[in-house]
């Protein structure tokens, strides 16, 4: 929260509101034992004195707090910051009340408690009172717009799934990619019928786990490797010599977690941004290091401009933040691209 004086100059009312009140039980106690004009004068001066007051000690708390936001987030301290929302800014409300309490009493702004013990004593209360009301709209307010972004970060990451997924799905089934899918099947049955039953095969056992495990947004590692195996195999059979690819992975990381399709997403990124030739093959290979898995290809750009929504990557650092609050690392130099993302532990 900012520093607001229109909260400020709300407090100051209510100040003035609490002031009328505790000073009409006193007039009441003391039977109105005084004379008209001075229960006129005793509540406007209470009043006038309590605004004063309060949005003095307002602006000292306000700026404290702030101050203390900046050095104590809650992130990083949260007990320390506990401990000064309840000890340090409730002294320096009193702090500053203290002097204003014995300048009101010399002045007379309360001479309906000639006492001085009394009257600091009641003027530190409300310093206290007026602190801890400020301290719990600030810190409230702070926890509701906490809870609120929560709430819309995870209506955004719902709506990136959805679009992903429709994005993977339509990739998958667009008019292009079948063509070339059902020409590869086609010119395989006739040249060699056990390659073209491998290609079915494998075609069939990608869009089973599109269909079963789409809605998932973490899944086990061996689960993942065998889908984007399969998608590996259909383009390998579809550009035969220019892709070559490699899966080393050791068998104890396997029931590790990983986003769904993400592997499967790098290695698409991979086949469509790079030229794909027996002159220059496509390198695609993934294994596992210091508890990530390395996803690299060579990279030998296309000529042309292809049109990226760039959903898939924003997607999957969007997932890595919100499921295990990790980054993945993608890096990129002359000669190849590297994507890094961490593994995750069922918990």
């Amino acid at each position: 929260m900012k520093f607001s004086w229109r909260l400020i100059l709300y407090f100051g009312f209510a100040g003035v509101a609490a002031s009328i009140f505790l000073t009409l039980l006193r007039m009441i106690n003391a039977n109105f034992a005084y004379s008209f004009f001075a229960i006129c004068g005793n509540f406007f001066v209470n009043a006038l004195s309590a605004y004063v007051l309060t949005v003095l000690v307002c602006v000292v708390v306000m700026w404290s707090l702030i101050r203390i936001n900046r050095i104590l987030p809650w992130k990083e301290y949260p007990v320390l910051r506990f401990s000064a929302d309840i000890i340090i800014t409730p002294l320096v409300a009193m702090l500053v009340m203290l002097p204003l309490a014995f300048l009101t009493y010399e002045i007379g702004f309360d001479y309906a408690h000639p006492d001085l013990k009394k009257h600091v004593t009641n003027e530190l209360v409300t310093a206290l009172v007026v602190d801890l009301i400020l301290v719990g709209i600030y810190e409230g307010y702070y926890f509701f717009t906490l809870w609120k972004n929560s709430l819309i970060r995870n209506e955004q990451l719902e709506k990136e799934n959805l679009a992903a997924r429709y994005e993977t799905l339509k990739n998958q089934i667009n008019p292009h990619f079948l063509f070339n899918s059902l020409n590869t099947v086609s010119a395989l049955i006739h040249e060699d019928p056990n390659k073209a039953e491998d290609f079915i095969d494998e075609f069939s056992k990608m869009y089973r786990f599109l269909l079963e495990h789409q809605d998932k947004n973490l899944h086990l590692l061996r689960d993942e490797l065998t889908f984007v195996k399969s998608y590996m195999d259909l383009q390998q059979i579809r550009f035969g010599r220019s892709l070559i690819t490699s899966i080393a992975i050791d068998d104890k990381k396997l029931d590790y977690l990983i986003p769904t399709l993400s592997l499967q997403l790098l290695v698409e990124n991979a086949i469509k941004h790079n030229k794909v030739t027996v002159e220059k093959p496509l390198s695609i290979s993934i294994k596992e290091e210091n508890g990530m898995i390395v996803v690299k290809n060579t990279l030998q750009l296309r000529a042309e401009s292809l049109k990226s929504t760039g959903i898939g990557l924003n997607n999957l650092n969007a997932r890595y933040e919100m499921l295990a609050s990790l980054k993945p690392v993608f890096l990129k130099s002359d000669k190849e691209y590297i994507a890094k993302l961490p593994l995750i532990q069922e918990e």
